[in-house]
C-alpha cells in the first residue's frame, strides 16, 4: 500500500533559513490538466528565499520549489501526450518542488526526449527557471537584436551567468556585466561578458564602452541603488528590462521621464507569464532547455541533500552562492 505522505522541505512561518524543516506532507493529487511527478531533483531558486522571507505571501505551511526533474507518476483528467514513467522537467503548480511528489500543469511539463533526451535531470532541474527566464527576458521583453549593446546587472548570480552567454548567442555586439564587488565581478568573467564592472564604475565607463551611445538593453534584477545608477545609461530607444528586486528596495520612476528620454521600461516575471500565458512560457522553457542541452548555456550546479537546503538558502540570501544549488530528492 502506498504511503499517504511524502517527504518535503516546508516552513510553517516566514523568516530566515532556520524556519525550513524536512517533514512529511500529504501526497498531492493531480486535477484537471495536471500531472503528478515523482521528483528526482529540485532546483533551489532565489525566489524561494523571497517567498520564505514573506516578501510575497503564500498560504502556510508552504513547500518551496519552482523547478523539478523526475518521472510522471500520474495523470489528471484531460491530460494527453504524457505517460506514466516518462522522464520530464516541469515548473510546478503553486510551488512545492522541494518534495518527493509534486503537481505540475501539463503545459509546463516537458518530456526529456528528442533533443532533450541526453539532458541530465540534475542540469534540467537546475536550469528550468533561469533558462526560461533568460529566454523570455532577452527575446520577449528586451526584443534583443543583432548588434545590440547589453548591460546585465547582477551578472554573478545564477541568472546573470546565463544572460551573458545568451545575449552573446543572440547576436549582441557588446555584453557588459555588473556586480556589487570585485570578487563577484570576477565570478562572471568567463560567462560571455566582454567586461564585468563594479556598479560604481558604470557611470564613468559607459560612454567609453558604447562609443558614447549608451546601452540598447539593460537587464535589471537588482533594484535599489544600482537601478538608480543606470537610469541615464540607456541609448536612445533603449530598453530597461526589470526582472527582479534582489535589493528589496524599489525606486520611483516619473512616467514622463520615459517619453522625455525616449526609452522603454519593460519587465518579465516567470510566474506572471505562467499564470496568463502558459503556452508562451512552455516555448521559452523548451528553448532554454535546448540551449542547455547543446552546451550554449553551460551550468555550474552543486548537488545537495535534504540537510543542505537551509544552508543553500543562507548562501543565496547573503550572496555567497557560486553556481546553482539542486536538491537530490531520491
Amino acid at each position: 500500500m502506498r504511503s499517504a505522505a511524502v517527504r518535503a522541505v516546508r516552513y510553517t512561518r516566514t523568516g530566515g533559513p532556520e524556519v525550513l524543516e524536512v517533514a512529511e506532507v500529504p501526497v498531492p493529487q493531480p486535477g484537471e490538466g495536471e500531472v503528478a511527478i515523482d521528483v528526482s531533483h529540485a532546483g533551489i531558486h532565489f525566489a524561494d528565499v523571497m517567498f520564505r522571507r514573506g516578501q510575497f505571501p503564500l498560504p502556510l505551511p508552504a513547500v518551496p520549489g519552482l523547478e523539478v526533474a523526475g518521472t510522471v507518476a500520474g495523470l489528471g483528467p484531460g491530460v494527453t501526450g504524457l505517460r506514466v514513467g516518462q522522464p520530464v522537467v516541469a515548473l510546478p503548480t503553486g510551488f512545492g518542488g522541494n518534495a518527493e511528489r509534486v503537481i505540475a500543469g501539463v503545459t509546463t511539463t516537458v518530456p526529456l526526449e528528442g533533443e532533450l533526451a541526453g539532458l541530465d535531470p540534475l542540469l534540467a532541474a537546475g536550469a528550468a527557471c533561469n533558462a526560461a527566464t533568460a529566454v523570455g527576458t532577452l527575446r520577449g521583453a528586451a526584443r534583443i537584436g543583432t548588434g545590440d549593446r547589453v548591460l546585465v546587472l547582477g551578472a554573478s548570480g545564477g541568472l546573470g551567468l546565463l544572460l551573458g552567454r545568451l545575449a552573446r548567442a543572440y547576436g549582441a555586439a557588446l555584453v557588459v556585466g555588473a556586480a556589487s564587488t570585485v570578487q563577484r565581478a570576477a565570478r562572471a568573467a568567463d560567462a560571455g561578458y566582454d567586461q564585468v564592472l563594479v556598479y560604481g564604475e558604470l557611470a564613468d565607463r559607459t560612454s567609453e564602452l558604447t562609443d558614447g551611445q549608451g546601452f540598447d538593453v539593460i537587464v535589471d534584477s537588482v533594484g535599489g541603488e544600482p537601478r538608480e545608477q543606470v537610469r541615464g545609461l540607456l541609448a536612445v530607444l533603449g530598453r530597461h528590462v526589470v526582472i527582479g528586486n534582489a535589493a528589496d528596495r524599489d525606486i520611483t520612476l516619473d512616467a514622463n521621464q520615459v517619453w522625455y528620454d525616449s526609452f522603454t521600461l519593460a519587465g518579465y516575471n516567470l510566474g506572471g507569464v505562467l499564470a496568463r500565458r502558459p503556452d508562451l512560457l512552455r516555448a521559452q522553457l523548451e528553448e532554454g532547455l535546448r540551449l542547455v542541452a547543446d552546451g550554449t548555456l553551460p551550468l555550474d550546479v552543486e548537488e545537495i541533500g535534504w540537510d543542505g537546503v537551509a544552508e543553500a538558502h543562507r548562501r543565496l540570501e547573503n550572496r555567497t552562492a557560486s553556481g546553482k544549488y539542486v536538491l537530490r530528492v531520491r
